[in-house]
């Protein structure tokens, strides 16, 4: 600039700030995976359920079929041959219907000059929303349900988790001599005969104040495990079964505790491909804002092989 254009023009106007790659309002696809690993790193129950990638349509069906087997004598009892009775084939289809989510971060300019290398701002942007959204997307998961009545909007555009579940244990109570086995057994107990040999590998994911209930218990045996819930191992098990802790379940703070008992598997759910990163720049105040949008949505493979608990303390 000489000395001419520094007295007409004293000052340059910056019209937006310089980020590769996003002036077009949509990541490339390739950063779509990646948004998904540091959404499934960054929660407790997301990173063990079963994730539907690279989709196709904002609807996905998770179809399975069943046979109902029955066997029967090839002869009567002359010693006739008889024909079979037909059995039965059960065919059912859970879909997956991508809601629409939301949200909005500010980067302050003072941020992107001093602490961010503008080369690798997309990478770190993709990092902190996976980082950010977890949470949020798990609570979305396991406490959507058409029929809230809170405060929350994003719950009640969607069935999650907890309500979808084809099972709900309702008579155990926290003030149960033998509370939260009685709670543990009766999930056990409501799980289907035909799922039963799927026992093994399910899980108990459960709220804090049922965790902390059972570590109390575990203290006063005196065993390996006693020693081991007073020194405050992570690794606590009933009957073979881990329990484990989901802080997503204690987000409604509604006084109640929860649980959910299923095989991580069985979970699924999944992201329609566009995740859409749309920059405004607010020049008054200096800063970017990054309105991020995303369709997500989640089921069971099979809600049967499922059951839930929402006890009132």
């Amino acid at each position: 600039m000489d000395m001419m254009d520094m007295y007409t023009r004293p000052f340059a106007i910056v019209p937006k700030i310089d980020v590769p790659d996003l002036g077009r309002g949509v990541l490339p696809v390739q950063r779509f995976g990646q948004f998904v690993r540091e959404v499934r790193e960054s929660s407790s129950l997301i990173g063990e359920a079963r994730i539907l990638n690279a989709l196709q349509s904002y609807e996905v069906d998770i179809s399975r079929i069943g046979l109902n087997v029955q066997l029967e004598a090839g002869r009567d009892n002359t010693g006739a041959k008889v024909a079979p009775t037909e059995d039965s084939v059960d065919v059912t289809t859970n879909t997956l219907s991508m809601k629409e989510l939301i949200t909005k971060i500010s980067i302050e300019d003072e941020t992107l000059e001093d602490n961010i290398e503008r080369a690798q701002f997309e990478q770190t942007l993709v990092t902190l929303l996976g980082q950010g959204v977890s949470y949020d997307l798990e609570c979305f998961f396991l406490h959507a349900d058409t029929s809230y009545t809170g405060d929350r909007a994003l719950y009640k555009i969607n069935d999650g988790w907890m309500k979808l579940a084809g099972n709900q244990a309702t008579t155990a109570s926290p003030t149960d001599d033998d509370w939260p086995l009685s709670l543990f057994d009766e999930m056990l107990g409501k799980v289907p005969n035909r799922y039963k040999q799927m026992i093994p590998q399910m899980r108990f994911y459960v709220s804090w104040d049922i965790l902390e209930a059972y570590r109390e218990y575990l203290k006063g045996r005196e065993s390996a495990v006693g020693d081991q819930a007073i020194i405050g191992g992570p690794n606590l098990t009933y009957q073979g079964l881990p329990v484990q802790y989901v802080p997503a379940l204690d987000a409604l703070q509604d006084g109640k505790v929860r649980a959910l008992l299923t095989v991580p598997a069985n979970l699924v759910y999944g992201f329609w491909r566009n995740i859409k990163v749309e920059p405004q720049r607010d020049a008054p105040m200096r800063r970017t804002e990054y309105i991020v949008s995303l369709r997500a949505d989640c089921h069971y493979e099979d809600e049967k092989g499922a059951v839930s608990a929402t006890i009132t303390v």
